[in-house]
């Protein structure tokens, strides 16, 4: 039986899309195309929240407005 990811696992998956994308600290993506990424590569939308959840409650992303997406300095340290 597989195991889930850890909410961490998931965040610092989230933190790889940005990194792929050669994203830069305050760089800005649509959750849409972080979320569709993390599914294709296998990720729940159970997996991607609590990711999400745990890399803004550690500074490194912030949601913003218009359902976007900003790896902070403290993200991009963790790529």
């Amino acid at each position: 039986m597989a195991t889930l990811p850890t909410p961490e696992e998931s965040a610092r998956a989230i933190l790889a899309i940005f990194a792929f994308l050669n994203s830069r600290p305050d760089d800005v993506l649509m959750a849409e195309q972080v979320n569709f990424a993390f599914r294709q590569a296998g990720g729940g939308a159970a997996e991607f929240q609590a990711g999400l959840e745990y890399a803004v409650q550690n500074g490194w992303l912030e949601i913003g407005e218009n359902n976007t997406i900003k790896l902070t300095n403290a993200g991009f340290t963790k790529m």
